[in-house]
């Protein structure tokens, strides 16, 4: 099948008022691609909505809804406009923004027979590399989501009131951004699902967190956001700072723990000593139990087998590794015919912190086939084409 074909991401602009406007209209624009990505979402189907049904659902849904009520009730209108406008049960939606926070509180034996052990896997989303030097300060992201998520994204830019601008590559049906996305105040950032072996039940979920990061005025306010207490599981961040052109990756879990590391470069170092961070949903600077995935384990490896990259040329060719047949690093139809157990990528972004653009690709990015340009600063998101460091 053409890559293309997998690959269509709108774009939707709204500049008003009204968090519920904001939200109704992405619902209504996007209704067809909404519903189907909820209907076709088999965890959501045949665990949490089931769940949701029962006594003990109604008092979880309880009290992550509270809790977002109370922290964050401008996103919940959001999705309450979202709702109206697909023609959705607010719930449905609220528990697709949780999903993994409200699965992770659910009692293992619910439905242990009927509900597979592939439904109740998360899907292992995105890899990323970092890479700094005097004359380099870049970081390459897969965006990588399930089969349901194909063809359901949207370029999301907005400005609601008073908050900052904010361009979102978003899931339709999600709050913006479980993906990447940056702001007007120069604040940008690119996400890795990680898991805590541990659960704050009832606690924020990391989709709101996200969301939350596009209206930061700054880098300190955004580590802020990012760290903030209460949150039910935890995330990775690539977080970049345009303005300053500064780098932190940042692993948040449970019980507010989080740990904040800035990608440094040694003074006097020469132009040619680049660093390289390779991160695949896996903690690694936070020392917390977490439990084993295999695409995890096996993308580490194969990255552990190769060169660390010195170039955006050499991370995309890292980026676009499909050696392990079983848990390649790159997602597409090819893996998938050769025996691929994983998801899909979405698309690949490669951040330049010091040009102030972003650049992502069409299809495999060794190809270096790029589909558009991201201005950080104008935040204008353009087809073309690059060539690459």
């Amino acid at each position: 099948m053409d890559e293309d074909a997998l690959h269509v991401e709108s774009k939707f602009e709204y500049d008003g008022d009204s968090h519920f406007e904001f939200g109704r209209l992405v619902g209504e624009r996007f209704r067809v691609q909404i519903r189907a990505r909820i209907e076709e979402n088999a965890k959501l189907q045949t665990l949490l909505l089931p769940f949701y049904t029962t006594p003990d659902g109604q008092d979880l849904y309880t009290q992550y809804v509270e809790r977002h009520n109370a922290t964050f009730p401008q996103y919940v209108e959001e999705l309450q406009g979202m709702a109206q406008g697909s023609n959705l049960p607010f719930e449905t939606l609220f528990l697709t923004n949780i999903i993994e926070e409200y699965e992770d509180s659910i009692p293992a034996s619910f439905h242990a027979e009927s509900v597979s052990a592939a439904v109740r896997r998360p899907v292992l989303r995105c890899s990323d590399i970092v890479l700094t030097s005097t004359r380099l300060r870049a970081v390459a992201h897969n965006e990588d989501g399930g089969r349901n998520d194909l063809n359901r994204t949207a370029i999301i830019t907005a400005r609601i009131g008073s908050s900052p601008k904010f361009v979102a590559y978003t899931y339709l049906g999600d709050l913006p951004s479980g993906a990447f996305g940056f702001n007007e105040h120069g604040v940008a950032f690119t996400l890795n699902f990680v898991q805590p072996a541990e659960t704050f039940i009832g606690g924020l979920g990391r989709g709101f967190v996200s969301r939350d990061l596009l209206n930061a005025a700054n880098a300190t306010d955004a580590i802020a956001r990012i760290t903030r207490p209460k949150q039910a599981t935890g995330h990775n961040f690539q977080l970049m700072d345009i303005t300053t052109h500064r780098v932190w990756n940042i692993e948040v879990a449970s019980f507010d723990r989080h740990v904040i590391h800035e990608f440094t470069v040694p003074e006097g170092a020469a132009a040619n000593n680049v660093t390289a961070f390779f991160h695949a949903n896996q903690y690694q600077r936070l020392n917390i139990a977490q439990p084993p995935y295999e695409s995890s384990l096996h993308r580490l490896k194969r990255y552990s087998e190769l060169t660390p990259p010195t170039t955006v040329r050499e991370a995309l060719a890292i980026l676009g590794d499909q050696e392990d047949r079983s848990w390649p690093v790159f997602h597409d139809t090819l893996s998938h015919e050769g025996g691929e157990l994983s998801g899909y990528t979405m698309t690949t972004i490669v951040f330049d912190v010091l040009e102030g653009k972003a650049y992502s690709f069409r299809g495999n990015p060794s190809r270096l086939n790029v589909k558009f340009i991201w201005d950080l600063k104008t935040l204008k998101v353009t087809p073309d084409s690059y060539e690459s460091q």
